[in-house]
């Protein structure tokens, strides 16, 4: 550890695990008693996690339950099994083509199936504890004076992302960057107290993996590559309706071209930035 962790003075903390490396650590930090404990830890569930996510996040589970923290998980649905409703969906980052031209939708899938059923349950807690009550409308009214802190499990090296809350009576906070703690510090700590480390976290159709992922997922886990090929030939034979009013066909590589088509062989592209780089809000995958 290069410094001890502040405790917090805010009236409420939830951790945001993702289930991936970085909230691992902190989760694991904080059964460890490097980092302070919190009210509780939140698992936004998509429904499109590979199988390990879900593993871990029963490990972690256990973990937080022996420092009497609760690790609870919220959803309001499978995102995969919205895709496939006749219903208006959270806009994906898929890729277009029109004219020979590509381009990108618009992001709303972190926002509706990971921001929003957080704050919905950290809300209702709230209430729990007399922090916030219910209007007549029975909106989440917070009290005034309340604060709310959210440790997201970003590192140093992803300070790029580092972005305030949207709402005013939350405020976002990153230990690791406190601790000057990159991933692969995050890592060492683990490997150094014999810990599992866990693998990346992430949707498996999420259109911001790298060749690298795919490419992975296509050697060594057979199950999940045809799962997310099946998704990206769905998304052009009229099967799934990402943009009503879209009039050109959408892929979830960043070339416009069909996943299974795609030439996995290459070393990565340089220019090409990752699935961490790119999702917001550190919600996803950390």
């Amino acid at each position: 550890m290069k410094s001890e962790t502040k405790q917090t003075a805010a009236d409420f903390t939830y951790l945001s695990v993702g289930c991936g490396v970085q909230s691992g650590t902190l989760a694991e930090m904080i059964v460890e008693g490097d980092a302070p404990k919190i009210d509780v830890a939140i698992f936004a569930d998509t429904g499109d996690e590979p199988d390990y996510v879900y593993e871990y996040k029963e490990y972690l589970t256990k973990r937080l339950a022996s420092v009497g923290v609760d690790l609870i998980t919220v959803t309001i649905g499978n995102i995969i099994d919205d895709l496939y409703k006749d219903k208006r969906s959270a806009s994906m980052p898929v890729y277009t083509r029109i004219d020979n031209a590509k381009g990108i939708l618009r992001r709303q899938c972190t926002h509706e199936y990971k921001i929003m059923p957080i704050e919905k349950a950290m809300k209702a807690m709230l209430v729990e504890r007399g922090l916030a009550r219910y209007s007549k409308s029975k909106a989440v009214l917070v009290n005034k004076g309340v604060t709310v802190e959210a440790w997201l499990g970003l590192s140093l090296d992803e300070i790029q992302r580092l972005k305030p809350a949207r709402t005013k009576w939350i405020t976002n906070r990153w230990v690791l960057v406190e601790q000057r703690m990159t991933r692969l510090d995050c890592i060492n700590y683990l490997n150094n107290k014999n810990l599992p480390v866990p693998k990346k976290s992430s949707c498996r159709v999420c259109p911001f993996h790298n060749n690298e992922y795919w490419r992975y997922l296509k050697t060594e886990r057979p199950d999940d590559w045809q799962h997310v090929v099946q998704v990206d030939n769905d998304l052009r034979n009229n099967t799934i309706t990402i943009h009503a009013s879209l009039k050109s066909d959408v892929y979830l590589h960043k070339d416009a071209i069909p996943l299974e088509q795609v030439d996995l062989r290459s070393a990565e592209d340089k220019g090409q930035s990752s699935f961490l780089d790119m999702c917001d809000e550190g919600y996803c995958g950390v």
